[in-house]
């Protein structure tokens, strides 16, 4: 079973500090996680550092992190990063 987590924000410096304490509590939990970001136009360099940082923590407790919805920048910055390969895409599942 896996926790589904509606992103309503860009993912930018100023959302991740608010997004860290939700992100902490999901590497702290016991389910995979999804992360819907149909909501979500723009991801910047801290949003991915918030992705990478929760992916990694997830992996390590055998767990994983799935995205789901995301389009547009997110997308292509996802794509091109190769996070793409690295975490699963919702769409695709």
């Amino acid at each position: 079973m896996a926790r589904l987590v509606q992103i309503t924000d860009d993912m930018d410096a100023a959302a991740m500090t608010r997004l860290k304490p939700v992100f902490e509590e999901l590497a702290a939990g016991t389910e995979d996680v999804t992360l819907d970001l149909t909501d979500v136009e723009f991801v910047d360099s801290s949003g991915i550092g918030g992705l990478v940082f929760l992916y990694k923590r997830l992996r390590v407790s055998g767990r994983k992190l799935r995205l789901r919805g995301a389009g547009g920048q997110p997308l292509q910055l996802i794509t091109h990063l190769r996070l793409a390969d690295l975490i699963e895409d919702g769409r695709k599942a």
